[in-house]
């Protein structure tokens, strides 16, 4: 009697030599790659990074071809560091009320001293007018706020260029003492409270410089000098 595995054994045999036959024929050649005559797709530049569009002046009236020529004491000024959106016109003692979007009812003060310096070397000065905030005695903290709003030629126009604000913190708001002009900057004088300074005196010092670039001024960190 045949057993199974005896059965199985002619065929695998056979299996085996097929395989042999079949590796012993010559191989039959690939046919040739052809190159890709497409050519391989360009890569997307990289899209530009949006830059931030320049800030628009802020017009306020007819400029002379020199600053030293301007009508300040009728010269309004952007109520930016009061709160007071727009312009403000002063009355004949430098003085105007009005709502500020922070304290309320505020008193702004226009200084009577205009300070002037060339910063984009045109050859043609800028100038600085100081404004002051009053809570309009609604404390006896007084002054509020303070800056200098810095003017400059806008073609035949007088514009704001910008306002600037102290940047050294103390117990009651920092004042500013003056500004002056270099190429490309402005550098404020800065008063501000020490703790233990009383209210009628601050006694610390600080510098600040703002740098011009085009139509932007920009702060840098504030100096402590006492």
């Amino acid at each position: 009697m045949t057993t199974g595995l005896r059965r199985l054994t002619p065929l695998t045999a056979c299996l085996t030599i097929a395989l042999m036959a079949g590796a012993c024929d010559t191989p039959s050649p690939a046919p040739p790659v052809k190159p890709s005559t497409q050519a391989p797709a360009a890569s997307e530049p990289p899209e530009a990074s949006p830059t931030a569009d320049p800030p628009a002046l802020e017009i306020v009236g007819a400029a002379p071809d020199d600053l030293h020529d301007v009508d300040w004491p009728n010269t309004p000024a952007p109520g930016e560091v009061c709160g007071v959106p727009g312009l403000v016109q002063f009355d004949a003692d430098g003085t105007a009320t009005a709502t500020s979007t922070t304290w309320g009812l505020v008193r702004i003060l226009r200084g009577k001293e205009v300070l002037y310096g060339d910063t984009d070397g045109d050859h043609r000065d800028e100038a600085a007018v100081y404004v002051g905030c009053l809570d309009n005695g609604a404390t006896q903290n007084g002054q509020i706020a303070a800056g200098y709003v810095i003017y400059t030629h806008a073609g035949g126009k007088l514009a704001a260029l910008g306002t600037i604000t102290p940047r050294q913190t103390g117990q009651y708001p920092t004042a500013l003492a003056r500004v002056e002009f270099a190429p490309g900057r402005i550098i404020a004088h800065e008063k501000w409270y020490r703790p233990g300074d009383p209210h009628c005196c601050p006694g610390g010092d600080a510098t600040t410089v703002w740098t011009r670039k085009g139509n932007r001024l920009t702060p840098g960190d504030p100096r402590i000098t006492s």
